[in-house]
């Protein structure tokens, strides 16, 4: 399968807040509430990301993968590390289409990734999501050791830990 990636504009914020709806369902089932799963909303998502996303540009980078038709395969993110986080950069966001899932989308991704950013990339990852853990192991990262709590959104009332995990 031929993927192509490019950088995301703010007209894709609906399909790939779709995306990443769908892929939060298949990743975080079990870890995070399904209330929670359940109540996400891409429409409403997708509007409220919007300022976000144009307040982000220069600092952060948003890439698409997407087969020959133009399909939507997968996201990933990327920019300067948050303050006080060191590394040359930092992997925000990696989502591959469920369906995907172990088809070199997210590797393809992750690759683009390590060649915009050429330097130390570190990445957050969720303590209980052990498929992603393997993912960024093999592709070159290790767990440094620091954890820190995760509310986002408080996740439905739940609070998970998140492991930061270092590629140099």
């Amino acid at each position: 399968m031929r993927v192509a990636v490019s950088e995301m504009t703010e007209a894709d914020l609906p399909r790939v807040m779709r995306l990443r709806a769908r892929a939060w369902a298949a990743a975080y089932a079990g870890l995070v509430p399904a209330a929670y799963l359940d109540a996400v909303d891409p429409d409403t998502d997708a509007r409220d990301r919007a300022a976000w996303f144009r307040a982000s540009r220069g600092r952060v980078t948003d890439l698409l993968a997407c087969d020959a038709e133009g399909e939507l395969l997968g996201w990933a993110s990327y920019g300067l590390p948050r303050p006080g986080e060191g590394p040359a950069g930092e992997l925000f966001t990696l989502y591959a289409a469920p369906e995907r899932v172990g088809t070199g989308v997210g590797r393809r991704l992750v690759d683009e990734v390590h060649d915009r950013l050429a330097g130390p990339v570190a990445l957050w990852v969720l303590e209980g999501n052990h498929r992603a853990r393997r993912f960024y192991e093999r592709s070159g990262y290790r767990a440094e050791g620091t954890r820190r709590p995760d509310d986002y959104r408080a996740w439905g009332g739940s609070v998970l830990n998140e492991l930061r995990y270092v590629r140099d």
